[in-house]
């Protein structure tokens, strides 16, 4: 017995028992099928008996009429023309010009069929035609071309990125501010916790108390801090530096990502303790904070390995006291 007769016989025994009396629910939901379903086996049967059984063929797969080549060229030669006219537009303009009548959806597709969907795209490949034939480029692409800045930090205490954050205002506790510090070859960092806005005396003492002794502690000498332009750097902070005979250093004003090792960690602290610990505890007392702050820090330079291209899988103490052994 073949699949069909199998699928036949089936079918006949549905409509049977049905006839027999037995509710047509009770018997769609013992086969698994549903009413509408028995019910046009049902027509079928009694208009072509056995015959109306047989499964049908399935209807064959419609596949999308695709445009010619022509017009396909014709709708590629308009968008590298115009790069930023729309489809619609495209459409329009390519009808007056003699074209074939073509939708703004049917130039969408043959624009999104080779990779000029949007007008950014159109632009890039007209400019890398024009690299390719002229060597022109605009300023927006050689930036992209250009490799990226390499920061001189081959050591601990090469450099050392300073930057403040601000964390919140705390019902009964009151604005709390973060000063950060990140060691630009190994990542390492050290953090505290402020109440109240940052200050270049509050700087200049998280410097002096803060981050020197870590590096005295692991036998490195900081060479050179980066900061921002804000007022929490200037003044006492520079003074403080002068003492410790370090080097100041400072980003262009609106260039904040030319100080991304510290930017990088403090998002990293956002997003992975202050976003977190403020949904599992409810903080009084701003030395709270500054315990569950440096409790995220131990895990985060002993513990959390990181990616990027200095550390490479390993953690940022690793690297930090290895540096001392040299």
């Amino acid at each position: 017995m073949t699949l069909t007769d199998k699928v036949v016989l089936l079918r006949r025994r549905v409509i049977h028992r049905a006839a027999a009396g037995v509710p047509v629910s009770q018997v769609c939901r013992d086969v698994g099928i549903s009413r509408t379903l028995f019910y046009a086996w049902k027509r079928r049967y009694v208009r072509y008996g056995d015959a109306g059984l047989h499964p049908r063929p399935s209807r064959p797969a419609r596949w999308g009429r695709q445009s010619s080549p022509a017009l396909e060229h014709a709708v590629l030669a308009y968008a590298l023309q115009w790069p930023t006219h729309g489809p619609q537009q495209m459409a329009d303009q390519l009808r007056r010009l003699g074209s074939a009548r073509l939708s703004a959806t049917g130039v969408y597709k043959i624009l999104r069929r080779h990779g000029l969907r949007t007008r950014w795209e159109r632009l890039a490949r007209l400019e890398g035609a024009a690299l390719e034939t002229l060597g022109l480029v605009t300023e927006r692409t050689a930036r992209a071309l250009r490799p990226p800045p390499h920061v001189a930090a081959e050591r601990a205490g090469d450099l050392v990125c300073l930057d403040s954050f601000y964390i919140g205002h705390l019902k009964g506790v009151g604005k709390l501010w973060q000063l950060t510090a990140c060691d630009a070859a190994t990542s390492y960092g050290i953090a505290q916790v402020l109440r109240g806005s940052p200050t270049a005396a509050l700087a200049a003492r998280f410097l002096r108390e803060r981050v020197l002794p870590v590096y005295r502690r692991a036998g490195h000498r900081v060479q050179a801090v980066l900061t921002d332009g804000g007022p929490e750097w200037k003044a006492a902070f520079r003074a403080a530096c002068r003492a410790a005979g370090l080097e100041q250093r400072r980003i262009r004003p609106g260039h904040a990502w030319t100080n991304g090792f510290v930017e990088r960690l403090q998002g990293t602290i956002l997003t992975e303790h202050w976003r977190v610990v403020f949904r599992r505890t409810y903080f009084t007392h701003a030395a709270q904070l500054e315990r569950a702050l440096q409790r995220y820090l131990r895990f985060y330079n002993t513990e959390r390995t990181h990616r990027g291209y200095r550390l490479q899988g390993r953690t940022p103490a690793s690297v930090f006291s290895r540096e001392t052994s040299r």
